[in-house]
């Protein structure tokens, strides 16, 4: 079917099933692959999804996890590799894409940095807390010396809110002002904060200009 009429006259769960290969008794591939698109919310979802995630449907073994995370990876990297050609402060769609893409359904709190180069072009992601995120637990330190780490010339925070809205709490307004000065003590500028939440993404640095602004702010 595949080969004879191309990916594209596949529905979803035909296409995953292609992946699982095979069922589990009383249920063939592609009603499986329905239950799981069904289970995550679709493709997006399935990008999310956790190891652990993925063992508690019933039928899905170690080998098909490892083919499915790996597909999934595939997709991510797809999305990232532009990233690292573009201004991603002048073209940013491909960043927020990207972003929600890998972030938007998540079932845990990430805070990550991405490190640019003076071109502004993505040279490195970390994913640096997974939990509650709070200012208890982002030290100004540890982002510093990962940029250093990096040899990044300016940096964008990325954090998602799992069960809420893209907004800007007071506790991620006081986290983002206090990085931001942090990383100005070492010439390193802290470009945008961006918020995934859910069905949507917010840029801290349209709504809070104010916050990233230095003395040798680099637009």
């Amino acid at each position: 079917m595949l080969l004879a009429h191309g990916p594209e006259a596949l529905s979803d769960a035909a296409l995953l099933a292609i992946l699982l290969r095979t069922g589990r008794q009383g249920k063939d591939a592609v009603a499986l692959a329905r239950d799981m698109l069904s289970e995550f919310g679709g493709f997006q979802g399935l990008m999310s999804a956790s190891q652990k995630d993925l063992l508690k449907i019933k039928g899905i073994g170690k080998a098909k996890i490892a083919q499915i995370i790996a597909a999934m990876e595939i997709v991510k990297r797809q999305l990232r590799q532009p990233l690292r050609k573009l201004n991603v402060i002048q073209s940013p769609d491909a960043l927020f894409e990207y972003l929600k893409a890998s972030m938007g359904n998540l079932n845990r709190e990430e805070f990550r940095l991405l490190h640019l180069n003076r071109a502004k072009g993505l040279i490195a992601e970390e994913i640096l807390f997974k939990g509650t995120i709070d200012t208890t637990a982002v030290y100004p330190r540890e982002i510093v010396e990962a940029a250093l780490r990096n040899k990044a010339s300016a940096l964008i925070l990325a954090h998602n809110h799992p069960t809420s809205e893209a907004e800007a709490s007071d506790e991620d307004l006081q986290l983002t002002r206090s990085l931001v000065q942090a990383c100005w003590t070492v010439d390193i500028p802290i470009l945008d904060h961006i918020i995934i939440g859910r069905g949507g993404f917010m840029s801290m640095k349209r709504h809070f200009p104010d916050i990233f602004e230095g003395e040798n702010e680099v637009a």
